[in-house]
């Protein structure tokens, strides 16, 4: 009602309610609709700017990110606002005035009057729905949103420790003979349908597909076999420590390999003595250069389907690393299709005439 996009009278033209938008989502990465897209389904965020309600009037560049629902555009809304710097002081915030002027302060409104706006029609419909706020908190608490610890629900982020607070470190984590199958071979499992995977969550159906790191001699929520930064856990669980980490035993080498996430495959590409690549096989450092709040992001890929998608393995995501999972030395597993890879502007790298390592040690 407040943004001029959300107008149902509109229908031909920039209408956020074809994009189940709520409150002009721009586009950027998949990385921040994790709860969006396990919850939805994969399909629920698409980032293209093709589907109706995406295109943007206001001058302001970019394209809205369309969602299959009003529920998944809600839940949304909240994920990709809890991500951003700007709206630190909206999270978790149970006052409704101190919640929208905290919007409205982020910056990115064009109409002079908007934080006015906001503030009068909540005092005029907001506030008769002050009871379902209550409800809310009833259930959630005041604080449901715990950046790195419980900012995502039990269904992603599983039961991922012990009674202890320490990380299982069992056997279950060593799942299949690794990297079996022939890129360009098999579906996309029917229920291989979550956001990710842990090593000990991961299906039955994807094993016979994955390259398991502990097969050469990378331990998990362990420093053995990996490359140890000497920074400290916040580095030790960033997405690069496990590129280069497993990277070194798949091509063979050894040390440091310097950049941030989106730069990684470009620097294996320097050391295969080659350039970046558009096509994935098994073993290639990906790169891609949205997500990872401008640093990009990396991994691993273990295969690539016959329909093109990848399952990837990688570390620091809500489940694996430092930033939301806070264990080092872990990683996960996740399947991206095409559309996905085209989103997150996806290069690879892989040393041309040579294969991966992955006998199992």
């Amino acid at each position: 009602m407040i943004e001029n996009g959300f107008n149902f009278s509109n229908p031909n033209g920039t209408s956020l309610w074809q994009a189940h938008n709520m409150g002009g989502v721009k586009t950027s990465s998949l990385s921040n609709f994790p709860i969006t897209l396990e919850t939805y389904g994969q399909d629920s965020v698409d980032l293209s700017g093709t589907k109706p309600g995406a295109n943007v009037g206001d001058g302001t560049g970019g394209a809205y990110t369309w969602f299959s629902s009003y529920d998944a555009g809600i839940v949304g809304k909240a994920e990709f606002m809890a991500h951003q710097t700007l709206y630190q002081k909206a999270i978790n915030n149970t006052d409704g005035v101190a919640t929208l002027s905290a919007i409205a302060d982020g910056g990115w409104a064009t109409d002079g009057s908007y934080k006015t706006k906001l503030v009068a029609m909540y005092q005029t419909l907001g506030t008769k729905y002050q009871w379902l706020d209550q409800k809310a908190i009833e259930q959630y608490g005041e604080r449901p949103y715990q950046k790195g610890q419980s900012s995502f629900s039990s269904d992603i982020r599983g039961d991922a420790t012990s009674d202890d607070g320490t990380v299982e470190d069992s056997s279950d984590c060593n799942d299949a003979s690794s990297g079996d199958a022939l890129d360009g071979t098999g579906t996309v499992p029917a229920d291989a349908t979550a956001w990710g995977y842990r090593p000990d969550t991961l299906p039955e159906s994807l094993k016979q597909y994955i390259i398991d790191p502990k097969s050469l001699g990378m331990a998990y929520a362990s420093s053995a076999g990996w490359y140890v930064t000497g920074k400290g856990p916040g580095l030790d669980g960033q997405c690069v420590n496990l590129t280069i980490s497993f990277g070194n035993h798949l091509w063979g080498h050894s040390g440091f390999v310097s950049g941030n996430g989106k730069d990684q495959a470009a620097a294996w590409a320097s050391i295969f003595g080659n350039r970046v690549k558009t096509t994935p096989r098994k073993g290639a450092i990906f790169s891609t250069q949205n997500g990872g709040g401008g640093y990009g992001h990396t991994g691993i890929v273990c295969h690539v389907f016959e329909n093109g998608s990848i399952l990837i393995v990688e570390q620091n995501t809500p489940l694996s690393g430092w930033d939301y999972f806070k264990k080092p030395y872990t990683w996960n597993y996740r399947i991206w299709t095409p559309a996905q890879q085209q989103a997150e502007v996806i290069s690879f790298a892989y040393p041309d005439g040579k294969e991966p390592y992955i006998n199992e040690k």
